[in-house]
């Protein structure tokens, strides 16, 4: 942050803004030619799950650049192989307190409500945030997605929710990015979809290859950053309350509260949380997302063989083909 930045900040009673330049997690940059900040999931050993901490620095960041009069647009994305892989399931929670996001909804209800809570920030931002995602976008990381406003991906991006195989849904996102059939499979099964799909269904606004997606993203939040954010902010709160009208909070807040009444009910669930608690993370997920996979592969293998016999009557004419 520039010495002029800190005197702006203090002479509106913000000099808090100044821890700006001490996250551990996270990096916060700012193009004042351009008016676009970005901010840069920066825990890419871990695949920039997201801790505490990260959450913590994250929604700092984020408001930093929501007081910044000469940011019209944030840029979100991830450090190393992927946007984020989801909530920090491995223990990196241990000793850090939860970033305090309002309502803390103590009790049986507390982690789904907790989350709904911190993600209405980003929809009630003042300024645009665009997602730039590659690599895997899962679990936390597709709830982080979700709600920012726009988004460029990658071809091989992988997002999806695969927590649902053993923990229930806390924020149901799926009927607000894909159509109801696919957001069906995707929340009974905990498949993913790829970036390429994802495009193609109206989830992302572009997709283009790794190689170019930073400059790509870049050139894309230059040119929505040529409005002011004051304008921008307007437009946003337009569409999100369209969105509102037909549903969303409500939807997706009733979800937290369906999961919360039903958590200490099912027997799966009870036993997926004893085996998280008591073996290794890798060995968690492979009970977890094994035999999912081994069906997933099952259903590829006949589609693959269903196309391999329909491309051998191709240039075939009908006379030619055997009568049933």
């Amino acid at each position: 942050m520039t010495t002029e930045k800190r005197e702006i900040f203090e002479m509106h009673g913000a000099s808090w803004y100044d821890n700006s330049l001490d996250y551990k997690v996270v990096i916060y940059e700012t193009n004042y030619e351009t008016h676009v900040a970005k901010i840069t999931l920066n825990r890419p050993e871990k695949m920039n799950a997201l801790s505490h901490q990260l959450r913590a620095e994250l929604f700092h960041a984020l408001k930093v650049a929501e007081k910044d009069n000469d940011i019209n647009v944030i840029i979100l994305k991830g450090a190393g192989r992927c946007f984020s892989a989801g909530y920090d399931l491995g223990g990196g929670n241990v000793g850090v307190d939860e970033p305090d996001f309002g309502s803390q909804y103590v009790g049986v209800s507390h982690w789904p409500r907790y989350l709904i809570n911190q993600y209405w920030q980003i929809w009630e931002l003042s300024k645009v945030v665009m997602a730039q995602t590659h690599g895997y976008v899962l679990a936390g990381g597709l709830h982080l997605m979700t709600f920012c406003d726009l988004l460029v991906t990658t071809p091989d991006c992988q997002f999806g929710k695969p927590p649902v195989r053993a923990m229930g849904i806390d924020i149901m996102p799926f009927p607000w990015l894909v159509p109801k059939r696919k957001a069906a499979e995707m929340a009974f099964t905990g498949d993913s979809i790829s970036g390429e799909e994802a495009y193609r269904l109206g989830m992302a606004n572009y997709c283009v290859p790794e190689e170019d997606i930073d400059e790509f993203t870049e050139t894309f939040a230059n040119r929505v950053a040529l409005l002011p954010w004051q304008m921008l902010t307007t437009y946003k709160r337009s569409l999100n309350k369209a969105y509102e009208i037909m549903g969303i909070r409500t939807a997706m807040e009733t979800t937290a509260l369906l999961v919360a009444m039903g958590a200490q009910e099912v027997d799966h669930k009870k036993k997926m949380a004893e085996l998280l608690r008591t073996r290794p993370l890798r060995e968690y997920l492979s009970a977890r997302d094994g035999p999912y996979k081994d069906y997933r592969a099952k259903e590829q293998a006949i589609l693959d063989r269903v196309k391999r016999e329909g491309e051998e009557w191709k240039g075939v004419s009908e006379e030619h083909r055997p009568k049933s």
